[in-house]
Order: C-alpha cells, then sequence, then structure tokens
C-alpha cells in the first residue's frame, strides 16, 4: 500500500511541476485547477503496482514531452501569425 501512496504523490506531483512550467512558458497568467494532474497520479499509482515502478517516471517524461511539443507548436503558430510581442510580460 505504502509503495501505491508513493507512486500516486510522486506522479501527482511530477505532473504538476510539468503542468506549470509549461503553463509559464506558454505565458499563461491565469488558469484553473488541473484534474489532469490528479488523473495521472492515478495512472502512476496503478502501473507502479500492476506493471513497474519505472512506469512513474515513465509516465513523467511522457506527460513533459507532449506538454513541451504543445509549447513548441503554440509559439511557431503565435510567430506566424505575428502575435509573438502580443504577450503581456510579467516580472517575476
Amino acid at each position: 500500500m505504502g509503495n501505491v501512496l508513493l507512486h500516486f504523490v510522486a506522479g501527482t506531483l511530477g505532473a504538476l511541476l510539468v503542468f506549470l512550467v509549461t503553463t509559464r512558458l506558454s505565458g499563461v497568467s491565469r488558469f484553473s485547477v488541473p484534474f489532469g494532474v490528479v488523473f495521472i497520479g492515478i495512472v502512476c499509482s496503478s502501473l507502479a503496482h500492476f506493471v513497474s515502478a519505472w512506469a512513474t517516471p515513465a509516465v513523467i517524461l511522457a506527460y513533459a514531452m507532449v506538454s513541451a511539443a504543445e509549447v513548441r507548436r503554440e509559439r511557431a503558430a503565435d510567430q506566424r501569425s505575428g502575435r509573438a510581442n502580443d504577450k503581456p510580460t510579467t516580472a517575476v
């Protein structure tokens, strides 16, 4: 049971980190709570229990790759349409 909980927490926190980084990179300033993060945590815990403990890093890596590709596609579309300089900049 501890293994499942560990992979749920690791998967959820890893997915949340990926979500926050890609949200920041895409320039989104307001968003709602992502349910997909919890779903990824559930998937990681299930796969760790039934398949392998290596499923958790594999799922997080796949989610990060898909999210990075989405950010790249969005930036390319913004540059093609000339909206690259329209996004507001925020100070950190």
